[in-house]
């Protein structure tokens, strides 16, 4: 891509940002003026759903994450039916409940302690979650989250089955049998990280490789500001990242790779970092609160802010937590089928030599979101159980090496893709 054509496309993203700006915050406003009644009917129906903290196959759920986040746009100051501000402004304020407890006895008496102002987030699960709450109980909604996340995980693998094989297939779903994947499909705060992982990757796939797919990339970077509750924005952008070179290599338009990838970011950044800050611009001109400084605190915080969950910020604390996050079982599953095997015969260690010197990209994109896990360090500690997503691709590159689809010979390095 040439310098002009570069900056065609980068005045394009800046002229997306007020539209998709505009696009969520009319989302979201639409979603709130829903009348509150029916989702909290909904939400009592199985009110002991909230508080469930594991699923039947013993693997986590984020429970008070999601009660923070149904609490958004239900309650409010004023009374549940009657807020004191109208749909807009509730939207960019996003008055939330903290934690399952106060929750659920805001629900069952009107009456709570505390609240926090949320307005940092867009919160585009409301969009997912009011108009589902409004039909269906919470329990239905659970089951339609994980049959469509089961759905686009089947998608997603069968489309890499097709174009490189079952052994690629099975080496990027692996990890995710392996990892929390569960505990994100069957709650929307969770489950629309899901979505974006997959569309993500299905989408660059669709992509014809013979150019940079800039603008593709930025709205994914937009689209994760939205969506995501800061649990794997790293991981939405680095699967995406790491499918579209796999189909570099089959289509043979790998010319300078990270030149390429260098774009990719920077534009899926400007996306994400825009449109998170175009909330920041909306909640300051709207809010009667000290957005900025909250903003900043914020981000100070998660950075190195001290925590009772947080022992240490040496380097590796933050991938210690989450490797430990994965529990005896599948902690051993992980060191013996990623860990171990990938390096225990010699054909494993002649793929790893070919990867080195000549699939270096894919290393690289595997190890951006552990570098956001470490950069991250207070959050990714606290939230351990469920940021342990974003080793899913160091442990794919282990997987392709075992399927033995990693070498120069055979494996996603040549030019036709295995």
């Amino acid at each position: 891509m040439t310098i002009a054509a570069l900056m065609r496309k980068g005045l394009i993203a800046l002229l997306l940002v007020p539209v998709l700006a505009a696009l969520f915050a009319g989302l979201l406003t639409a979603s709130f003026s829903l009348p509150n009644a029916p989702i909290t009917q909904h939400l009592l129906e199985r009110e002991d759903l909230l508080d469930d903290r594991r699923t039947n196959n013993g693997r986590v759920i984020d429970a008070d994450t999601e009660c923070i986040g149904l609490s958004v746009g239900l309650y409010q100051s004023g009374t549940p039916n009657k807020p004191e501000a109208g749909p807009f402004k509730r939207a960019m304020h996003a008055k939330s409940l903290y934690g399952c407890e106060q929750f659920q006895h805001w629900l069952k008496t009107g009456k709570t302690n505390t609240d926090r102002d949320y307005f940092r987030y867009w919160h585009g699960y409301a969009i997912v979650t009011r108009p589902a709450l409004s039909v269906v109980p919470y329990n239905d909604l659970r089951g339609h989250l994980f049959n469509l996340s089961v759905l686009l995980l089947g998608i997603f693998v069968w489309r890499i089955a097709k174009d490189f094989g079952v052994g690629v297939a099975i080496a990027i779903a692996a990890p995710f049998v392996v990892l929390n994947a569960f505990g994100f499909w069957v709650v929307a705060t969770k489950a629309v990280t899901w979505f974006l992982l997959m569309g993500g990757a299905l989408m660059v796939s669709r992509r014809s490789t013979a150019t940079v797919p800039v603008i593709l990339f930025f709205i994914l970077g937009a689209l994760t500001a939205f969506f995501d509750f800061f649990t794997a924005p790293a991981l939405v952008f680095a699967l995406a990242a790491f499918v579209h070179f796999l189909y570099c290599v089959r289509d043979d338009t790998m010319d300078r790779p990270f030149r390429r990838l260098l774009m990719l970011g920077l534009f899926w950044g400007a996306g994400y970092a825009g449109l998170w800050a175009a909330k920041f611009v909306i909640a300051a001109m709207v809010l009667e609160l000290p957005v900025w400084r909250d903003v900043v605190d914020a981000a100070f915080f998660r950075l190195r802010g001290a925590s009772e969950h947080v022992d240490t910020f040496l380097p590796g604390a933050a991938i210690f937590e989450n490797l430990t996050a994965l529990k005896s079982f599948w902690g051993l599953v992980a060191l013996f089928v990623f860990g171990i095997l990938p390096f225990i015969r010699r054909e494993y260690r002649s793929q790893w030599h070919d990867l080195i010197h000549r699939g270096r990209i894919f290393m690289v994109i595997a190890m951006i979101p552990i570098l956001w896990l470490e950069v991250l360090s207070n959050h990714s500690q606290i939230h351990a159980a469920f940021t342990q997503l974003n080793l899913a691709l160091v442990f794919m590159m282990n997987g392709l090496v075992v399927a033995g689809w990693a070498g120069g010979k055979a494996g996603i390095l040549t030019s036709n893709g295995g």
